[in-house]
């Protein structure tokens, strides 16, 4: 009877690992082109390398970075939210309103953006963090 338990139990806690706590990064990967005409002079620039950071960690899972994206999986979430990429934006307007006031009814646009991330596994536990950094442009 022991033995035939084994084979249902590991199928049992693969699914469970499967199913259960998978986190994601929040990127949102579409391309597309704003084209806009810098060269008149119709604009100025108001911030440079505003940064906007999150993180999460978990225990039993796993991160990994690779070209834009970063992802993390983990069965008991410690900190953090699954949404690193929309929480690292929202910190780095954050950011900015603390030092530069109110972005609201302003023309701005982020240049010069930045993605970097960082990520640790370890047997039991996986922490990844994003970074944003950009420079902070607004139109006449």
């Amino acid at each position: 009877m022991k033995r035939n338990s084994l084979p249902a139990l590991l199928t049992l806690l693969t699914l469970t690992l499967i199913v259960t706590g998978c986190g994601n990064s929040g990127a949102f990967l579409a391309i597309h082109t704003t084209q806009v005409e810098m060269s008149e002079g119709n604009y100025q620039i108001v911030a440079q390398n505003v940064t906007g950071s999150a993180q999460n960690a978990a225990i039993l899972g796993l991160s990994h970075s690779w070209g834009p994206t970063t992802q993390s999986y983990g069965l008991i979430p410690l900190k953090g939210s699954k949404m690193l990429y929309k929480d690292a934006r929202e910190a780095l307007w954050t950011t900015f309103e603390e030092q530069y006031g109110s972005a609201r009814g302003r023309k701005l646009a982020l240049v010069n953006v930045q993605y970097d991330a960082a990520t640790t596994n370890y047997i039991l536990y996986t922490h990844a963090k994003i970074t944003i950094t950009a420079d902070v442009i607004e139109f006449d």
